[in-house]
Formats: structure tokens, C-alpha cells, sequence
């Protein structure tokens, strides 16, 4: 079985030349490599690469020849363009070197340049759908149909009047599909973003609005005649695309394999033809599916221009008629013409009081008493000055008499672990810490008979003697290490004379292992291992 990793070579060989050439267009120096094809696209002759350097500093880039022939390299190299080497007129090694080839673009770069060109690096432009494109095609087919449909398929039936027929379908059918593709880019960009100007939204509700009332509709209907005109033509394709190939003038050389016939002269043509016009799956009805699609996405953005721009709200309009009635020659009449038809409200009540007058003012007009929900529930947010900060001193010293206790005992642990032997039974807060010493040191790398750990301000070193067991005792439980004894000690201090005069005479190896392995255990008895009878559980420290 082969593993994937043998597996990529052969995939990345696999790549044809004209998928890499479009590698150019994705690099980081993208701009130097899209000028030189601007260079050698637009000449009529091959050029060297100090004439590549100079048109390009005619264009606004400077680069050093040396680099211009660095990227004309990886250029080559990707296919985007093919070089010669003039050797007849070379007298000189030097005439024949790299720096005095001459390169042109490649076929493929060419298609490659042109597409960046015209389509990735230009703005899209949305033209408009042409209908009469759609008419001209429905009623060429519909005569197709209508002409051939009747009889069996025969050669001797495609005359001149069927050809030009063949001719028009094919040549608006381009003609309306690029305009289709068009649109249809232009409204999912519009479509899929939230974020719209009011300029961008407006060209989005222009293109839902025009093209759901008018093109839509008329895209589903002729879609719907062609299709069914297509289907009776359909024993006819394979007819119809050799007589189309018959009457061109080039088709010795199609024939050959030169030139591939243009469209409408092979069967494929005919049968893409039926799947633009399918009434499910077609471009048409795709079109009209994102038109309905996109209706989502205007809404929103009108909501939330309409809403940012300050006119939804009755405290904004209420603002902008306060604003409008201070002019002092027509404000009266502005007030009068805003609210003349309607009963004047003051926080959703009706005034009692009727003869205050035409125009009374906000203050001494007549009181209204404010609703039970407005009163508990419209408040919006805090009034005034904002509260003080809550006094959480008691809480600091809390905190701190915490640490400070916590930070007491472990002291203390660490003062019982010093002390105490090689072997001796430890409190249980004194073997948690030196337990998380001697899992440090068993995680460290040895160096010679030693391995050393730090943990909490205690330092644990495993000496390597390769027989006996050392022991870390608590009251519940134990850690066996066979072949090792554990020392505690300070960071970068001895152990203690007390420790050492316990190890006095034992015979110290080097330590060949990459991790130390110990052994944790329930505390069975009393120090001495039971090493046949305890049910050990092994761990090794290293990989954990």
C-alpha cells in the first residue's frame, strides 16, 4: 500500500503546464511578473532581457536587469514564456548566455495575461441582458423546430436558410450568456455583503427591481420555449453540427485537427445549449434563483441605512421638525403643516385641557400622565452621574490573607521535606510538594548519574545506582523508583550532610535512560517495598 506522502510527488508531477503557468499571478512579486508579461505580450518581436529592463522603466518600474532575468527564469520555467538563443552571429562565449537569449510569451502566458487583463484586473461592468438576443434565439429554433421536426433526420433537408438559422443562435447565444454571467457576478457581490453603501445599495435595488420585473420573466419563458424547441431538434444535433462544419471555409483544417470548429459545429455545442435553456438547472433559472436570494440581502441594508441615517426613530423626526419650525419666517406654518392633521399626543396621551391655544409651547403645554409601561420599561439607560466604584478593599485582604496562608504552609512542607531522610514518611502537604519536585526531575534529562528537577521553589535530583528502590513515603500512598534514589534540596544548593551520609557508600552508574520511571502505590505497610505482593501501576513520567 503506497502512504500518502509517497503519494504527493506523483500528484504535483501530474500538474500540466498551463495550470502552472498562472502561478505568476499568485506569487509575492506578482506586480514585477505581471509588468514583464505586460512587456512581452505587447511586443511583436522577442526581446533581451536589457530590453525587457528598459521597456519596463519605460512603463514606470525600474529593476535590475539581473532581477528581470531572475523572474524571465521562473517565468520560464512556469511556461509563461519560451526563449532562443541567436547563435548565428556568436563569435564570443559570452554572446551565447543567458543574459543574451530572447524571450517572447508563450502561447499559454499570453491567455494567461490576457485573462488577468480583462477579467481579475479590470472593474466589472454590468451590461444590460439583451432580451432581443433571447427573442432572436426562441424564434430560430422555434423555426428549426418547426422545419425539421416533422420528418426524419436527413442531410439533404439542411440548406442555406437552416445554417444562417444555426449561425444566429449560436452567435446571440454568446452574446447574451456574457451578459448574464455579468450581471449574475455583479449581484452576488452586491448580494452577499451586509455592509453596502447607500451608493452600492441602490445599484443592487436598480438590478432587483429591473431585472425581477422584466428580465427575469422574460428569461423564464424563453427559456421554457427553447428548451421545448431544442427537444424535437435533438435527433437533429449531430446533422446540424456537420453541415455547419461542411460550410465553413476552414474545414479542410478542421477536419485535420488545426482548428476546432466554432460553436454549433459539434454535438457537444448543442447539447451545452440544452442545458443552458433546462428549466431547473439552467443559467436562467440559477439567475432567478439568486434574484430571490438576494431580496434578503437589500432588505437588510435598507433597514440599516434607513435606521443609521437617523430617520427611524420618533426622537429623530421629533428633532428634525424642532429643527425645521426654528426658522423665523416660515416655522409656524412648518409646525402647523406637520401637525395640523392630527391629534396632538404628548407621551401616548391625549390632552384634556382644549383652549391652550394654537401653537402652546413643550413646557407649559398640558400635562399628560405617562403610561405604566413607559415608566417601568422605557428608560434606555442611566441618567446623570454614573455610580461609584464598589468598594472591594475587605475582598483585596481577603485574597491576600489567602495567598499569605497558602504560601505559610507550603513553606512549611518544604521545611519537613529538607529535613527529613532519604525513605522517611512525610506529611501529606510535605509529599505533595516533593512529589512535584520528583516528577520534574524524572521529566529532565540525565547528566551522567544525575537528573535534576525544580517545582515550587524545591529542587529534587535522582541519583542513578541502577539496584535498589528509592522511596517517597506519604501517609495514604507511595512512589517507588527502582534504581534511583531522590534527594531534595534548594535550587542550586547540596543536599543536606544528613542526606549524603545516608547515600554514604552506595555505588552511583550513569544513567542511560531518556525519562525516569516510577511507580505510585497505596501505602501497604511499612517502608519497605512490597514489590512481589503490591499491585504496582507503572507510569512513566516522560511521555505523560
Amino acid at each position: 500500500m503506497v502512504s500518502p506522502e509517497e503519494e504527493k510527488p506523483a500528484a504535483a508531477d501530474s500538474v500540466t503546464d498551463a495550470r502552472k503557468v498562472v502561478g505568476y499571478l499568485v506569487r509575492p512579486e506578482s506586480s514585477e511578473y505581471i509588468a514583464i508579461m505586460d512587456v512581452l505580450e505587447g511586443s511583436v518581436t522577442d526581446l533581451t532581457v536589457a530590453e525587457v529592463a528598459v521597456a519596463l522603466v519605460a512603463a514606470g518600474m525600474r529593476l535590475h536587469a539581473r532581477l528581470v532575468e531572475k523572474r524571465l527564469d521562473a517565468l520560464k520555467d512556469m511556461g509563461a514564456v519560451s526563449f532562443r538563443s541567436d547563435t548565428s552571429h556568436a563569435r564570443r562565449y559570452a554572446e551565447i548566455l543567458p543574459r543574451n537569449w530572447r524571450y517572447t510569451a508563450s502561447p499559454a502566458g499570453r491567455h494567461v495575461q490576457r485573462f488577468y487583463r480583462q477579467v481579475l484586473a479590470g472593474t466589472v461592468t454590468v451590461r444590460e441582458i439583451p432580451i432581443v438576443s433571447l427573442s432572436r434565439i426562441v424564434s430560430h429554433l422555434e423555426q428549426l423546430a418547426a422545419a425539421l421536426g416533422a420528418g426524419e433526420p436527413d442531410a439533404s433537408l439542411l440548406d442555406a436558410t437552416v445554417l444562417d438559422a444555426v449561425s444566429s443562435v449560436f452567435t446571440s447565444h454568446d452574446d447574451l450568456d456574457a451578459a448574464l454571467v455579468g450581471a449574475e457576478d455583479a449581484l452576488i457581490g452586491l448580494a452577499d455583503r451586509f455592509d453596502l453603501d447607500e451608493e452600492h445599495t441602490n445599484d443592487l435595488k436598480g438590478l432587483l427591481v429591473d431585472y425581477a420585473t422584466r428580465v427575469a420573466a422574460e428569461l423564464d419563458s424563453g427559456s421554457a420555449r427553447a428548451a421545448a424547441a431544442l427537444a424535437v431538434l435533438r435527433p437533429w444535433f449531430g446533422l446540424l453540427a456537420q453541415a455547419a462544419v461542411d460550410a465553413s471555409q476552414a474545414r479542410d483544417l478542421i477536419a485535420a485537427g488545426a482548428l476546432s470548429a466554432s460553436r454549433g459545429g459539434r454535438a457537444e455545442d448543442w447539447e451545452g445549449l440544452c442545458a443552458w435553456f433546462d428549466a431547473r438547472t439552467g443559467r436562467a433559472a440559477r439567475f432567478s434563483l439568486r434574484l430571490v436570494r438576494a431580496l434578503p440581502g437589500m432588505h437588510a441594508n435598507l433597514r440599516r441605512l434607513h435606521s443609521s441615517a437617523g430617520t427611524a426613530s420618533t426622537r429623530s423626526r421629533a428633532l428634525a421638525l424642532a429643527r425645521a419650525v426654528l426658522t423665523p419666517e416660515i416655522g409656524v406654518q412648518i409646525f402647523q403643516a406637520a401637525v395640523g392633521d392630527h391629534s396632538w399626543r404628548k407621551l401616548y396621551g391625549q390632552a384634556d385641557e382644549d383652549d391652550m391655544g394654537r401653537n402652546p409651547s413643550w413646557r407649559g403645554g398640558p400635562q399628560v400622565p405617562v403610561p405604566t409601561l413607559l415608566r417601568t420599561a422605557g428608560r434606555s439607560g442611566p441618567r446623570g452621574r454614573g455610580a461609584a466604584p464598589r468598594d472591594d478593599t475587605k475582598a483585596k485582604a481577603q485574597v491576600a490573607e489567602a495567598r499569605a496562608r497558602r504560601q505559610a504552609g507550603h513553606q512549611r512542607a518544604l521545611a519537613a521535606v529538607l529535613a527529613a531522610l532519604p525513605g522517611q514518611q512525610l506529611d501529606e502537604a510535605a509529599a505533595r510538594a516533593a512529589l512535584a519536585a520528583l516528577m520534574a526531575a524524572a521529566r529532565a534529562a540525565a547528566t551522567g548519574p544525575r537528573r535534576t528537577g525544580t517545582s515550587g521553589g524545591l529542587a529534587c535530583t535522582l541519583v542513578h545506582t541502577g539496584s535498589g528502590t528509592g522511596i517517597l513515603n506519604a501517609p495514604t500512598w507511595r512512589v517507588l523508583l527502582p534504581g534511583r534514589i531522590p534527594l531534595f534540596h534548594r535550587p542550586g544548593q547540596r543536599p543536606s550532610a544528613a542526606a549524603l551520609a545516608a547515600l554514604a557508600g552506595t555505588t552511583t552508574t550513569n544513567d542511560p535512560s531518556a525519562h525516569a520511571t516510577l511507580r505510585i502505590t497505596p501505602h501497604t505497610g511499612p517502608n519497605t517495598p512490597d514489590n512481589g505482593t503490591s499491585p504496582l501501576v507503572a507510569r512513566q513520567e516522560g511521555a505523560a
